[in-house]
């Protein structure tokens, strides 16, 4: 394992951040297959610890909910015991590393968390239109409307600016997904000149070994053909400023901020969605246990309804 307290900033990982359905995972399959760099999947786990009473790291809990993390489990990554949770991690990234090969993690939220752990890391910021976000979202279940499909998107960017606000500029390359599927070389070129290696033509051979297809450019703004006025109007007025501080022209509509009766019904909109694929991907008994696992305090009964909801999610995971 190493002496933790005589690790240098130096060797620390390069983290891709971005919102959920921005394209984390195609830019992994990109990055992994360069001979020099590493991406071993998705790791928000490693920075959302559960905390006891007293708001500390339970560790225990946290050995606990790693057992239902399929990249935990799939990277074979181990606990050490008396470690603290910031030695721990750490020791994950020790465990991770492929000699000879740069690590890159991907993570979702919470990027202002990483630089307490990793004083000398750098930040990819991959961005996408949260218009197709938030139409994404609700393809995977997590959202039941476009409302709320953006929500996640929202805290990931302002999360990013948290980060930003204590990082220094040259610790960050933002990259756009739109530009990764229009200009994939040139956008990958770039990336790697950040990351200092040389650009090699196997990050694009990802296509071969894996589901995903080449980039498509009819793939970019599927929101301008996929969503009502309405949807776009609505996501605008929920996301205000940040879509152009994020460098994506509104569409020119009337943003849309529902009153109160209107978020109420939204809301239940939303979770009527999210149950109705809830029942379609795993069946009427198993969307209700979910549901209450989460109200019963029935500890082996929750756990088991999460394995199961887990083992089903793997099968639809692209």
């Amino acid at each position: 394992m190493g002496d933790l307290s005589q690790q240098t900033e130096a060797h620390d990982p390069v983290f891709v951040c971005g919102a959920l359905r921005s394209g984390t995972t195609l830019l992994r399959l990109m990055i992994d297959a360069h001979p020099a760099l590493s991406n071993p999947g998705e790791m928000d786990f490693l920075f959302e610890p559960p905390a006891d009473g007293d708001g500390q790291v339970d560790m225990a809990l946290y050995a606990h909910e790693l057992t239902f993390n399929r990249v935990f489990k799939s990277c074979g990554l181990k606990m050490i015991d008396g470690l603290t949770h910031r030695e721990q991690v750490r020791e994950f990234a020790e465990q991770l590393n492929v000699p000879g090969r740069l690590l890159t993690i991907n993570i979702h939220r919470h990027f202002d968390r990483v630089p307490a752990i990793f004083g000398g890391a750098r930040f990819i910021h991959l961005l996408r239109d949260p218009r197709d976000v938030a139409s994404s979202s609700i393809g995977m279940g997590w959202a039941g409307n476009v409302y709320h499909g953006v929500d996640h998107w929202i805290e990931s960017e302002k999360s990013f600016d948290a980060l930003a606000a204590k990082t220094p500029s040259e610790r960050i390359f933002t990259l756009k997904n739109e530009d990764l599927i229009r200009s994939p070389e040139t956008s990958l070129s770039r990336l790697c000149e950040f990351l200092g290696v040389a650009f090699d033509p196997a990050m694009l051979s990802y296509p071969a070994y894996t589901s995903y297809k080449s980039p498509n450019p009819k793939l970019v703004e599927q929101w301008r053909s996929n969503l009502s006025e309405r949807d776009i109007a609505l996501i605008e007025g929920k996301v205000g400023s940040l879509l152009a501080d994020r460098g994506y022209a509104p569409s020119g509509l009337a943003p849309i901020a529902p009153n109160s009766a209107a978020r109420f019904r939204l809301r239940q909109m939303n979770r009527f969605g999210r149950f109705k694929f809830s029942i379609k991907r795993n069946g009427v008994w198993l969307a209700l246990a979910s549901v209450l696992s989460r109200r019963l305090p029935f500890k082996t009964f929750r756990d088991r309804v999460r394995r199961e909801i887990t083992a089903r999610e793997a099968e639809f995971l692209k």
